[in-house]
């Protein structure tokens, strides 16, 4: 099995594909509250990860936005789509 780190540098490579920027930053010293997470920022699709998370958050902030998107037309590491579809599963059976 793939240690974190090269699992989250396959999910970054997916985002990337999906022009999704992914940036590691410390949300601790933001003037107002910011939670790591997918949004739109200038038109741009961003994911904000805060580096006091540890990378199993990190995994799974990135895998829920990819969720959201088309990933049939790209190349996707087996892992990722197997997990995005055992969470489908799991979904409905909820």
């Amino acid at each position: 099995m793939q240690n974190i780190e090269s699992r989250i540098q396959d999910l970054k490579e997916v985002a990337e594909k999906l022009s999704i920027k992914v940036e590691v930053a410390n949300l601790n010293d933001q003037e107002f509250s910011i939670q790591s997470g997918y949004c739109k920022l200038n038109g741009e699709d961003l994911i904000i990860l805060d580096k006091n998370l540890p990378e199993e958050e990190h995994m799974t902030v990135i895998l829920n936005t990819l969720k959201k998107f088309d990933l049939n037309n790209i190349y996707v590491a087996d892992w990722i789509r197997e997990k995005i579809e055992d969470d489908k599963t799991a979904g409905a059976q909820s």
